[in-house]
């Protein structure tokens, strides 16, 4: 008999073939999180160092080359909607297949565009993959994993896409500015292939099992991902909602019973873009340099701190989720995203350009970076996707994200317009100041709308948004019956 057990007769426990393909069902998901963040990440940022290049190798204007970067932006919101309508079809875990493959070939076609029109196909191609995988991926993710990792598995999601901003940004150094432009693209199409296989290899969600009428194989998974009683509440729940006819946005919000928790999923979507981080990652640049911090050390770090810091706090937000929940986390993100706004909006609209203001910006816009990271930029996607009813998934994730990829949109194209190029710092400022303000609005929201998720089923959660909506409509029933 050896150390290892082998030739001893020993049976493994019944637990135990359990316990093995739990945590194997959890590096897939790890895995499969991984690959959809590093995606989005990486192409959202791809061209952030090279359009210069790509303009003068194709003689492109500045308006072209703005339609070049934007058609990956156009693309996306047209891959939520998209996406939205696929998944009652195909379900979440093929759409993913589907959109990592687009993926990768949309950024090969880039990788060998001869021309304007090939690449901005590419890019447009490349923002359906994004978008599709950016509404389905926290939903999918959320369904899947059990109650006490969920919130990591999606910060996992959000952390991995900070790292492939970082990536894109680093990689942009060397490759961008030369000949080399087109391996950008060629390393982006690596985790869009990786997001393709391990979508593939991850089972499908249960809610979609469901729908296929293959009750045994949705209940299996659910016993496969978390424990018994879990396992059976989360089955219960889907049952109850199985034969309700998938529903879009404005049904949801007229139905009493999904109105709360549509109105949450699409003000979570629409908050992770208008507290202005657009502003800040787009025109890091153009802040600082109106902050009196120009030259070629203004661009380093605008590129690199702010993507350092992200990635930094990300990584602390995978213990933070776990530890404090939602609610407390976007109340002291959003806290925090205004008061720093606050100080850098004061040094612009009260700074002379000089050192000091600049110190002083730089420092506030990187809390304000780490605010948002721990906060909005994490959270905003757990709270998404364990509020979603199952009749109004995804349709309303889908409408969601196309929100989100157009209020960035709006952001990107107005905020040069509003500030100038180059950038005045009183104006800086005064937008700095709005976002402070909807930053605020936004932390009023959640302290009277959204309940703490946090290790709890999804079941439970709908069950508290059905009971929050039911005393809603009494009490203002019982005050239209006073006034009478």
């Amino acid at each position: 008999m050896d150390r290892t057990g082998r030739g001893t007769g020993r049976r493994a426990g019944p637990g135990a073939g359990t316990d093995r393909a739990g945590r194997g069902s959890a590096v897939r998901l790890v895995v499969l999180a991984s690959a959809c963040g590093a995606f989005f990440g990486f192409s959202i940022s791809s061209m952030n160092q090279s359009i210069s290049r790509v303009g003068v190798e194709m003689s492109l204007s500045s308006l072209h080359q703005g339609l070049v970067v934007s058609a990956l932006i156009v693309g996306a919101v047209t891959g939520c909607v998209v996406a939205g309508l696929l998944t009652d079809r195909l379900g979440r875990h093929r759409v993913l297949v589907v959109s990592g493959v687009l993926g990768a070939a949309a950024c090969m076609l880039c990788a060998v565009a001869p021309d304007e029109a090939l690449l901005i196909t590419g890019r447009f191609l490349n923002g359906v993959a994004v978008g599709a995988t950016s509404a389905v991926a926290p939903v999918l993710l959320a369904e899947l994993a059990p109650a006490r990792s969920r919130g990591s598995v999606i910060t996992t999601y959000q952390l991995v896409l900070t790292v492939g901003v970082l990536a894109a940004l680093v990689l942009g150094v060397f490759w961008g500015p030369g000949d080399q432009w087109r391996l950008m693209f060629v390393a982006n199409a690596v985790p869009a292939l990786v997001q393709a296989v391990a979508a593939a290899c991850v089972p499908q969600a249960p809610g979609d099992l469901l729908a296929a009428g293959r009750p045994k194989d949705a209940l299996a998974v659910l016993r496969a991902t978390r424990d018994e009683a879990e396992a059976e509440v989360e089955y219960e729940r889907l049952l109850a909602v199985r034969d309700l006819p998938s529903v879009g946005v404005l049904r949801s919000l007229a139905d009493h019973g999904t109105r709360l928790p549509v109105a949450i999923a699409l003000g979570a979507a629409l908050m992770n873009a208008l507290v202005g981080i657009g502003a800040v990652v787009y025109y890091s640049t153009l802040v600082f340099a109106a902050a009196g911090v120009g030259g070629s050390s203004g661009a380093r770090i605008a590129s690199m701190s702010i993507g350092v810091v992200n990635v930094a706090v990300s990584v602390a937000a995978l213990w933070l989720v776990r530890r404090y929940g939602r609610r407390p986390l976007l109340a002291a993100g959003l806290a925090g995203m205004a008061g720093a706004l606050c100080a850098a909006a004061w040094s612009l609209l009260g700074g002379d350009g000089g050192s000091v203001a600049g110190y002083v910006t730089v420092a506030a816009v990187l809390l304000y970076v780490g605010c948002f990271a721990f906060s909005a930029g994490p959270v905003a996607w757990v709270l998404m996707a364990e509020v979603l009813p199952q009749e109004a998934g995804a349709r309303v994730a889908g409408t969601a994200l196309a929100l989100n990829w157009s209020a960035n949109l709006l952001v990107a194209l107005l905020f040069p317009v509003i500030v100038g190029t180059p950038g005045v710092p009183a104006r800086v400022g005064l937008v700095f100041l709005f976002f402070a303000v909807l930053c605020l609005v936004f932390l009023c929201l959640l302290r009277r709308f959204v309940p703490e998720t946090k290790d709890r089923s999804l079941a439970e959660v709908q069950e508290e948004l059905l009971q929050r909506t039911m005393a809603r409509a009494r009490r203002h029933g019982l005050r239209a019956g006073s006034s009478q």
